[in-house]
């Protein structure tokens, strides 16, 4: 798993000390990086430099020196440089004869523009005489680089700079070449529109020992990571495979979805769990052949899922699903969607909270997330804020949860348990579809009812349910159950 910091110029300094490491060597290597994203443009490429005053515009400044001569390029210096590196890399670029051009210069005749300007320093909002460059470079054609972040974003992923009709104002790169170690801020819902591809470039030592002395605050969840449903044993039945409860609420549709999700990831047997007061409603008639109903939940049922189209006025069949779950032996549930509306939901979670051998994992959205958040912590928020400090606030709840897996669902998914995060950054906007999370909840359920481990079980389900998205096309067009299908063979 790649790591990731919230700041990492904290291992960046460190090496720094213990490697003997000068900051010229580092913008070096930064530099080295950027050169081959540019030159991978193309041998005819021209390149337009932005340049800050800090240490990004000296990475700038370094790469317009390394490609002069190699293809055309020239610098816009937007302000003079700060810091002492910054100022020799300027004084070496000016001896090396790279052409520096004003605000001004027509962007027509260049093919590739780089972003040089502030890098993870940034904070606040961009001055107007900034965004309106910005602007106005992502208006050109042209290939899009950013050095380590696109400007206008900072270190929480936030873009504070709007246009006048609202909408966020950064740098938008098709390649962000992020320097020593992957940042959060990359990872975050507003970010995903402006970072294009993301690729780490090393500053001249290993991964090893750039993140041997500090702590990530998060890991990014790759292919290699997640534990797929495998059946070792040829003399198997179904009862091997665990029994999933899916409670039906007021939308059937989202139970069945999740239930058939959870059939498909490999648990043996799926009961969809009715009211009493609902018999007879048609439910038995939509369902699916494969998956049972019940007016009760069977004894060897082994997860259970609560809250895929729950509706807000089930409390009866909330409590009574609450109860079966405290009296298993080893409760094991996901709690998705409408279950975070009922004003008990906070108790619940407290309670198997405390329960150590509970494998419990919840799945919000935004909105849901910001509901618990609110029901759960002392301080109150709003949605938007929520959104945009989704991984802090995340973690402040998994902190006071730190048994509970956390399943924070956005463009990029985090999970976190007992503060520790990781983050999914495959899925695609395929998957902005009514029933999608209903799917995902039902993969979740399936692999606790096969006995994994809740967090285990989220990075699995996580990561299959995302990159299931990725080579849909059209990517309106995906469907819950297509999506289901997908699942299968995108591993």
């Amino acid at each position: 798993m790649e790591a990731v910091y919230i700041d990492s110029s904290l291992p960046e300094k460190e090496t720094k000390i213990r490697c003997h490491f000068g900051e010229c060597i580092m913008m070096e290597n930064a530099a080295a990086a950027l050169e081959k994203a540019v030159l991978g443009c193309g041998a005819e490429c021209s390149v337009f430099v932005l340049c800050g005053g800090g240490n990004n515009g000296g990475d700038g400044l370094a790469l317009a020196r390394r490609i002069y001569g190699k293809c055309r390029v020239s610098v816009f210096l937007a302000e003079a440089p700060r810091t002492e590196e910054a100022r020799i890399q300027y004084e070496m670029t000016k001896a090396a004869g790279v052409p520096f051009v004003q605000n001004d210069e027509p962007l027509e005749c260049y093919t590739v523009f780089v972003d040089c300007l502030f890098g993870t320093g940034f904070h606040g909002k961009l001055s107007e005489d900034y965004a309106a460059l910005i602007l106005r470079v992502n208006e050109a054609d042209g290939v899009k680089i950013a050095c380590d972040i696109p400007s206008g974003i900072d270190k929480n992923g936030c873009i504070e700079t709007k246009d006048a009709g609202g909408s966020p104002v950064a740098f938008r790169a098709d390649k962000t070449v992020t320097m020593g170690a992957l940042k959060t801020a990359l990872f975050s819902d507003e970010a995903k529109d402006f970072t294009g591809t993301i690729e780490k470039a090393g500053l001249g030592v290993s991964d090893f020992v750039f993140e041997k002395n500090t702590e990530p605050d998060a890991h990014i969840i790759e292919k290699s990571d997640i534990q797929l449903p495998h059946r070792k044993k040829k003399s198997a039945h179904k009862g091997m495979f665990g029994h999933t409860a899916v409670v039906i609420g007021e939308k059937p549709g989202a139970a069945i979805l999740a239930g058939t999700a959870a059939l498909r990831f490999g648990t043996g047997l799926v009961t969809c769990i009715t009211d009493s007061s609902e018999k007879g409603d048609g439910v038995s008639f939509l369902m699916p052949p494969e998956l049972m109903t019940g007016n009760s939940f069977p004894e060897k049922t082994t997860s259970v899922l609560l809250g895929s189209g729950l509706g807000t006025d089930k409390n009866s069949i909330v409590s009574k699903t609450v109860s079966f779950i405290y009296d298993m032996e080893k409760p094991s549930a996901v709690f998705d969607a409408d279950f975070f509306s009922y004003p008990e939901a906070p108790s619940v979670l407290k309670k198997l909270n405390d329960r150590k051998n509970a494998q419990i994992i919840i799945t919000p959205h935004p909105k849901e997330l910001c509901m618990l958040i609110n029901s759960c912590l002392s301080e109150k928020y709003e949605v938007s804020f929520t959104v945009s400090h989704r991984f802090e606030l995340s973690r402040q709840w998994s902190k006071a949860f730190p048994n509970i897996v956390l399943v924070a669902k956005g463009a990029n998914t985090y999970i976190f348990k007992g503060g520790k995060a990781f983050i999914c950054s495959c899925g695609t906007n395929a998957l902005a579809k009514a029933g999608s999370g209903d799917v995902l909840a039902g993969l979740c359920a399936s692999l606790l009812a096969q006995g994994y481990d809740a967090l285990e079980a989220a990075k699995t389900a996580v990561y299959a349910h995302a990159s299931s998205s990725t080579t849909f096309t059209p990517d309106y067009a995906l469907t819950p159950l297509l999506l289901i299908d997908r699942i299968e063979t995108s591993l």
